[in-house]
């Protein structure tokens, strides 16, 4: 039971972590960053300096393990944060279509018809 009470806190400290690191970053790159909590400050200002040392993307993931850490002990979690689990790909079917139901006659449809003749967009916004 312990163990599903530690993988949930993991994970919703994860996802927290994550959209609040974003969050900081977008809202220090607008100048915003007085207005940031001091412990988001922190993050950032660690963040930044180790951009002078190792790419963005190694910085950014290093910045979320440090922010998820903080979240998952202040969410009762006990012991370190686990590592979190690989994310599962999701590859049902390679097809993108629109959300409002365009078919497939519609396409061959469209597809007839001359390019200078085509609606500006056969995917309306929905």
């Amino acid at each position: 039971m312990a163990m599903a009470s530690s993988s949930s806190i993991a994970k919703k400290a994860r996802t927290k972590a994550e959209a609040d690191f974003t969050t900081w970053l977008m809202m220090a790159k607008l100048g915003s960053f007085d207005d940031l909590p001091l412990n988001a400050q922190k993050f950032l200002t660690d963040y930044r300096a180790r951009l002078e040392m190792m790419s963005e993307a190694e910085s950014t993931v290093l910045a979320v393990r440090e922010v998820y850490s903080a979240y998952y002990s202040e969410m009762g979690g006990v012991g370190a944060a686990p590592e979190p689990q690989a994310r599962k790909p999701t590859t049902e079917g390679n097809v993108v279509g629109c959300k409002n139901g365009l078919d497939l006659s519609r396409a061959q449809r469209l597809r007839a018809i001359r390019p200078d003749q085509r609606p500006e967009n056969p995917c309306p916004p929905y």
